[in-house]
């Protein structure tokens, strides 16, 4: 059996305040750096053979924090990086409504096909590459336990995925540096986890959880 741990990069100050990231290289906050140093504190007791992340910084450097207890390099694939945002990127949700209206009159009509104004991509992009990644690391890695630290639309498209369903555009983000956990056995794939926290719940006791906003929740 191949055990696939998915995790969502720690928080940036981008994520807390609201702000389309996209494929934008915002670091992590001093707030996601801690979340990083838990979720690796997490995974430090499994048997991991692989570890692949987003180039993007903020996976990247969550990443790292994860392959410390392992003796591991994190694979960078460029695949399993957020959606291109297009114009949108750097700004929030809100301001984006504003300035493109006909945008978001489209996403309502074909959430799935409408891609982000200047040269973005399509949630059915991000899903076919995010499956595309998925699919060669399942191939490479036969029988192990592989991590993958990528973003909160590519966590959604292969949950989505390993359902055999389509991502959902308007479902919520996953939680930074959440775990969610897919099996492949016999040719079949199960989604055994879904955005589990519990090993942040230090982070919580000190004080209130992010108070970011679900940046890409597309539909309300």
């Amino acid at each position: 059996m191949t055990t696939v741990y998915l995790i969502r990069h720690g928080q940036t100050l981008a994520n807390r305040e609201g702000i389309l990231q996209g494929h934008l290289d915002a670091p992590l906050s001093e707030y996601g750096k801690r979340q990083a140093e838990l979720v690796g504190k997490a995974l430090s007791t499994a048997n991991i053979d692989t570890i692949y992340s987003s180039d993007l910084d903020r996976a990247r450097k969550t990443a790292e924090a994860i392959a410390k207890y392992h003796d591991l390099e994190p694979i960078l694939d460029p695949r399993l990086r957020e959606i291109h945002c297009g114009s949108l990127q750097g700004k929030t949700m809100e301001e984006s409504k504003r300035l493109y209206p006909e945008f978001f009159e489209s996403l309502k009509e074909d959430p799935l096909n409408t891609p982000r104004p200047g040269g973005g991509e399509s949630y059915i992009d991000l899903h076919q590459r995010s499956v595309d990644a998925f699919e060669d690391i399942l191939k490479k890695h036969p029988e192990s336990n592989v991590v993958i630290v990528t973003h909160g639309g590519v966590v959604r498209c292969l949950l989505a995925y390993a359902q055999g369903m389509l991502p959902d555009p308007s479902s919520p983000t996953p939680d930074n540096a959440s775990i969610s956990v897919i099996s492949f056995k016999d040719g079949k794939l199960q989604v055994e986890k879904i955005n589990d926290i519990s090993h942040l719940a230090e982070l919580y006791e000190e004080m209130s959880p992010s108070s970011q906003k679900d940046t890409y929740r597309w539909l309300n």
